[in-house]
């Protein structure tokens, strides 16, 4: 019995989603990771998780068996130019994002990641043709508010959760028009940044300053920095081909949740009122979007029940 294409739709769908909370409760539980080396610098911190992360990669593409793959991308100018771009936003991200948390701005990084659903249905729209409906406009018009709210009351522009935002959606916006598999796109991306970092990792051995020497429980946690940066990339760039980038928007709100939790809980930051009123209107537009996302659903299920022998395209000619 051969699968229909909304039941192929139905379960990509489902894949996406997984992915995506895998990647967000991932990044969720990073800043508990940076807790523990936040006295090394932030870009040498990024230097260590570039050089890392090869390894992870190499024993992925591995198993995988996606050598020739990589070959092949390594070969093709067209798309190493792209990964350029892609691998360019990462780094700035990442940097920005360690910045964040050694300097102790994790609740201000976790409002930057609340804005997401903004940039990514603003990057949708215009550049992927993705629609919205429309429940859509009042989640979105509620997260606006919830940007609001803390930038009004504290007076001030925060510049960090606006480059991570900007930084990362944009990243988002390369990697899904990519024709790359997640996993051998990351290795891509990598090898462009690796010459670089390990320069500076060389450099700063040589001149004495470097964090990596004799304390091996904290080379032991450098060198962990692969493993947690490798796996919510792939997983992340996996959902990416699943799902519409404001689905990702509403879904990647586990992420900052969890941050901001932390911050206040572990890392003992200081939150105002508004910081709650800020996450209380976010999930209440992300309450409005699985809503809206359920009743499609069922919608979708009944037109099926309704023309059990219909896909998904005749349906919508049915509809006309």
């Amino acid at each position: 019995m051969g699968v229909s294409v909304s039941d192929s739709s139905t379960a990509n769908v489902q894949t996406g989603y997984f992915f995506g909370l895998i990647a967000y409760t991932w990044w969720g539980l990073i800043p508990l990771y940076f807790l523990y080396v936040r006295h090394v610098p932030a870009q040498e911190i990024l230097a260590h998780r570039i050089v890392w992360s090869i390894g992870v990669l190499a024993i992925l593409t591995t198993y995988l068996g996606n050598w020739k793959a990589v070959g092949r991308l390594l070969r093709s100018r067209r798309m190493m130019s792209i990964l350029a771009i892609s691998s360019g936003l990462l780094a700035l991200n990442w940097l920005l994002y360690i910045y964040a948390v050694v300097h102790g701005n994790v609740a201000e990084a976790s409002l930057g990641y609340f804005m997401m659903p903004l940039v990514n249905a603003f990057l949708g729209t215009v550049f992927l043709g993705e629609k919205l409906r429309p429940a859509h406009y009042p989640a979105l018009a509620i997260v606006a508010i919830a940007i609001l709210i803390p930038s009004i009351a504290a007076m001030s522009f925060p510049w960090l959760a606006v480059s991570l935002t900007i930084s990362f959606g944009l990243y988002g916006l390369v990697r899904k028009v990519t024709p790359v598999d997640s996993a051998t796109g990351l290795m891509g991306e990598t090898l462009i940044l690796l010459p670089l970092s390990m320069a500076y990792l060389v450099y700063l051995t040589a001149i004495g300053t470097g964090s990596f020497g004799p304390d091996l429980r904290l080379n032991g946690l450098l060198a962990l920095s692969g493993v947690v940066t490798v796996v919510p990339l792939v997983t992340f760039a996996i959902s990416l081909k699943h799902l519409e980038l404001l689905a990702i928007s509403f879904i990647q709100h586990v992420s900052p949740t969890v941050q901001l939790l932390i911050a206040v809980l572990v890392l003992n930051e200081t939150r105002q009122w508004y910081d709650w009123a800020a996450l209380a209107c976010v999930w209440v537009a992300v309450a409005i979007f699985v809503a809206d996302a359920v009743l499609q659903r069922r919608r979708v299920r009944k037109e099926r029940e309704f023309l059990p022998n219909t896909n998904v395209g005749e349906l919508a000619v049915v509809k006309r």
